[in-house]
């Protein structure tokens, strides 16, 4: 953790920066952001000891990355001499982490990911699914599909004979598409249980049906002051 963010990544250059370092940075960040499901809470910091052409920077910057979210999450940051070996210290840190196996990177940032439901919530409210789905079955193998990604995501566990689609850290996601009142009735029940073993549980709903039903399931989840405290419900 640096500066507040989730996660920091860091390139640093001992001395003045060149248009060399300065692509690298660029091009890495890029890969690193699209590769990890970076957002708008992580960054990507270009530190230097001397001296950076923030013209030539912000060019190559524009010029590179595309993506107008990656570019606000890009900061420059010059730093006095007498701070360069500790930063080096962390430029360092950073090089090891990347030597690890990628499954052990993915990991680390799923143990992290655990605790930020909101962010978990922001990634499942970008899904899209790619073609329309004929049956829930084929919406639930997308959304997780989408969702192994980002996650170390863990199917069909059961809990008091009632079986969730996805668990991530200890989260629980139940998908339901184009639900009935008595779906709904057993949803309820089904959420009870779950809140047993899970600190939250997503409930995700694609329904080309009246709002009622999912306005009247938000009410009783509401008057158990679940809603949007541990039960949270996303309508695609």
């Amino acid at each position: 953790m640096l500066g507040g963010f989730d996660a920091v990544y860091i390139y640093y250059v001992d001395g003045d920066a060149s248009t060399e370092s300065i692509l690298e940075f660029l091009e890495d960040y890029s890969r690193f952001y699209a590769k990890y499901g970076f957002d708008e809470n992580d960054k990507g910091i270009f530190m230097c000891s001397g001296k950076i052409d923030r013209r030539i920077f912000n060019k190559l910057k524009k010029v590179i990355i595309k993506d107008k979210d990656v570019l606000s999450t890009i900061q420059t940051k010059i730093l006095p001499r007498v701070t360069v070996i500790r930063e080096r210290r962390i430029v360092e840190e950073e090089k090891i982490k990347e030597k690890i196996t990628e499954r052990e990177i993915v990991r680390r940032r799923v143990a992290e990911e655990r605790i930020s439901v909101r962010r978990l919530l922001n990634k499942i409210r970008k899904f899209r699914p790619p073609r329309r789905p004929k049956k829930e079955k084929e919406l639930e193998n997308m959304l997780i599909s989408y969702l192994q990604a980002f996650y170390d995501v863990k199917t069909q566990i059961t809990y008091e004979r009632a079986r969730i689609d996805a668990k991530i850290g200890n989260t629980g996601i139940e998908i339901k598409y184009n639900p009935s009142s008595s779906d709904f009735d057993r949803l309820y029940g089904q959420v009870e249980k779950y809140l047993k073993y899970l600190d939250n549980v997503i409930v995700v709903i694609s329904s080309e049906k009246s709002e009622e039903l999912i306005n009247s399931f938000k009410k009783r989840l509401k008057e158990r002051d679940w809603l949007n405290e541990r039960v949270f419900v996303i309508t695609l």
